[in-house]
C-alpha cells in the first residue's frame, strides 16, 4: 500500500465536496419535499428541468460514502469519539426542536409516542444515513485492516465485482435482489466505502481536469433523456436507473469526487473547513421529523412558478442559503458542546470504549 498525502496535510478540495454533497442532499429535499416536482406540470419543461437538477444532485449520498473510504482507509487513529459525538448532535437538536414545537404548536403531537419519536428520531426510520454510518464508522478500522491485506488489484476486482453484482444487475431488471433498499442502507455506505477507499490507494497525482465536469453532466443528461425517451415512447415507468444504487448515479458521484480532490483552492481555505465540518450538522437540522414534515412540506412549490431559466438558480440558491443558516446553527451547536465540555465527555468516554474494541 502507498499513501498518497502527507499525514495531516489535508484537502481542502474534499472539504468543498463535502460542502456540495450537503446542498445536492438539501436540493433533492427541495424539489421533493418542498413541492417543487409536485407542483411543476408533467412533461413541461419546468418539469423535466427539475428533474435534472434532482438526478444531478441524487449521487450526494453515493458522494459522502466515497468521501468516507477516501478519507478512512489511511486514518491512523481508531476512536469511536467521532460515533458518540454524532449521537451527541442528533439527541441535542432532537430535544431542542421538541421543546421549541411543543411551545409554540403543541397540536403537531397528538399523543406520548409523537413526542418520543420527536426526541429520538430514529425509532421512527428516520437519520437513515447517521444511522447506517456509524456502524460503518465503528467497523472502520477492521475493515480498512481486510482491504489493505488485498492488492490494489484485487482491490479494483472487488469493486468491478461489487458495481456489477449490486448496482448494475438490480438497476438494469429493477428488482432489489441483496435487499439494499435503493442504497437506504449500511451494506451500500459500506460498497461506496470501499469504491473510495479504492480510489484513494490507485490514485494519481493530477491537476484538476474540467473532463470529470464533462463526464458528470453527460452521466446527468444521459440518465435525463434517455428516461424521457423510455417514457415518452416506451411508457414505461421512467425513473430507470435513477437511484442510489444505479451505476450511473454511482459514476457520477465517482468523477465529481475525482474533480473536486484536484480542486486546488488557494483562498477562504478556513471558511471552507469550518462549513464542512459542520455538514453533519445540516443534515441532522433539515432530516427532523419535525422541520422535514412539518416545516419543509411544500414550503417551495413557489419555484415552480417562475420562468424555466430562472428555476435552477432559485432551487441551488435556496439550498445554499438553507446551508449556510443551518451551518451557522452548527457553528453555535459546536461551541456550547465545546463550552460545556460535551466534546470532552465524547473523547472521554471514547477511551475507555476504544480500549475494549481496538
Amino acid at each position: 500500500s502507498r499513501e498518497k498525502y502527507t499525514v495531516g496535510e489535508r484537502n481542502y478540495g474534499l472539504d468543498a465536496a463535502r460542502i456540495c454533497a450537503m446542498c445536492g442532499i438539501i436540493i433533492l429535499h427541495i424539489l421533493g419535499q418542498g413541492g417543487v416536482l409536485a407542483a411543476c406540470h408533467l412533461n413541461s419543461g419546468h418539469y423535466w428541468v427539475s428533474w435534472w437538477l434532482e438526478i444531478c444532485a441524487y449521487c450526494s449520498v453515493d458522494l459522502f460514502a466515497l468521501i468516507s473510504g477516501w478519507l478512512g482507509i489511511y486514518k491512523k487513529k481508531n476512536s469511536i469519539s467521532r460515533s458518540l459525538q454524532l449521537i451527541g448532535i442528533v439527541i441535542f437538536y432532537s430535544a431542542i426542536f421538541t421543546v421549541l414545537f411543543f411551545l409554540a404548536e403543541p397540536s403537531v403531537f397528538s399523543g406520548y409516542a409523537d413526542v418520543v419519536k420527536s426526541i429520538f428520531p430514529p425509532l421512527a426510520g428516520r437519520y437513515w444515513y447517521i444511522t447506517c454510518y456509524i456502524p460503518l464508522a465503528i467497523l472502520q478500522p477492521f475493515i480498512n485492516r481486510m482491504l489493505l491485506a488485498l492488492s490494489e488489484n484485487q482491490h479494483r476486482v472487488l469493486c468491478m465485482l461489487s458495481i456489477f453484482l449490486f448496482a448494475f444487475i438490480p438497476s438494469l431488471l429493477k428488482n432489489d435482489f441483496f435487499a439494499f433498499k435503493d442504497g437506504y442502507s449500511f451494506v451500500w455506505l459500506a460498497v461506496c466505502y470501499i469504491i473510495g477507499a479504492y480510489l484513494r490507494r490507485s490514485e494519481t497525482d493530477t491537476s484538476c481536469k474540467a473532463r470529470y465536469m464533462g463526464m458528470f453532466f453527460a452521466g446527468s443528461l444521459l440518465l435525463l433523456l434517455g428516461n424521457i425517451l423510455i417514457n415518452q415512447i416506451w411508457g414505461y415507468d421512467w425513473h430507470y436507473f435513477i437511484s442510489y444504487t444505479s451505476p450511473v448515479t454511482l459514476f457520477m458521484a465517482i468523477v465529481l469526487l475525482l474533480y473536486m480532490k484536484s480542486a486546488d483552492i488557494k483562498h477562504g481555505r478556513k471558511a471552507v473547513m469550518q462549513t464542512a465540518s459542520v455538514a453533519f450538522d445540516v443534515y441532522v437540522i433539515q432530516c427532523h421529523i419535525l422541520i422535514y414534515d412539518r416545516i419543509l412540506k411544500d414550503r417551495f412549490m413557489a419555484i415552480a412558478g417562475l420562468p424555466l431559466v430562472v428555476l435552477p438558480v432559485a432551487v441551488i440558491g435556496c439550498a445554499i442559503v438553507m446551508y449556510l443558516a443551518f451551518a451557522l446553527a452548527g457553528g453555535i451547536r459546536g461551541f456550547l458542546f465545546e463550552k460545556f465540555g460535551l466534546n470532552r465527555l465524547c473523547k472521554f468516554a471514547a477511551l475507555k470504549i476504544d480500549k475494549v474494541i481496538y
